[in-house]
């Protein structure tokens, strides 16, 4: 087996997935074995078997939730969704992808995303649980980050933050002050960049 981490696109756009296929260029570590709409989409993973999928949520006919439930969630691919709709970031998340971007994609972002995904792929490979979901995403981000904006419900706040730890429900960010407690269904988690010294 090549070190090299299989790659899959799926997107109905065909500008779109050259975009992906232009930015996975740049790393000699991937290796994109296709191409396609979602309507082919499990035809072409069983053909190819890829390790990563770069996967569109709305695409015509078959949309990337739906293609993940043809496959098996838990026999499918590491997944990144790439899509310009937002609302669909938690959703992402309950089906384990490592990311969720939202077009158009920065170089810096989606390099971020890319790394996560190969590491996620390597430790697959070694028989190891990957760690996936909001929390991890969160806590990456927060070797960056020192503040996040979360909406509860009907106000927002900037929380300081030093450490987060998660379940499937709740995520628990312990502050200076005390640790709290929330909801994950009840809030948008926004990083901010660290402040300026």
């Amino acid at each position: 087996m090549s070190d090299r981490v299989r790659v899959l696109i799926v997107d109905d756009e065909p500008l779109a997935r050259q975009a992906i296929r232009l930015m996975l260029a740049e790393d000699a570590e991937v290796e994109v074995v296709g191409e396609c709409s979602g309507v082919d989409g499990a035809e072409t993973i069983e053909h190819t078997q890829p390790e990563l999928l770069f996967l569109d949520v709305q695409m015509p006919e078959v949309d990337g939730f739906d293609l993940l439930e043809t496959v098996g969630i838990d026999r499918a691919p590491t997944v990144v969704f790439v899509t310009a709709y937002s609302e669909h970031a938690l959703r992402a998340f309950e089906v384990h992808a490592v990311d969720y971007l939202l077009k158009p994609v920065s170089d810096e972002r989606f390099t971020d995303a890319l790394a996560r995904a190969k590491e996620q792929v390597r430790s697959r490979r070694r028989g190891q649980p990957a760690e996936t979901g909001v929390g991890a995403l969160l806590r990456e981000r927060s070797r960056r980050t020192s503040r996040i904006l979360v909406r509860d419900r009907d106000r927002t706040r900037i929380i300081d933050v030093d450490t987060i730890e998660d379940n499937t429900e709740r995520l628990l960010l312990c502050t200076a002050t005390a640790p709290r407690r929330l909801k994950l269904p009840d809030l948008l988690l926004t990083p901010l960049p660290m402040p300026s010294a």
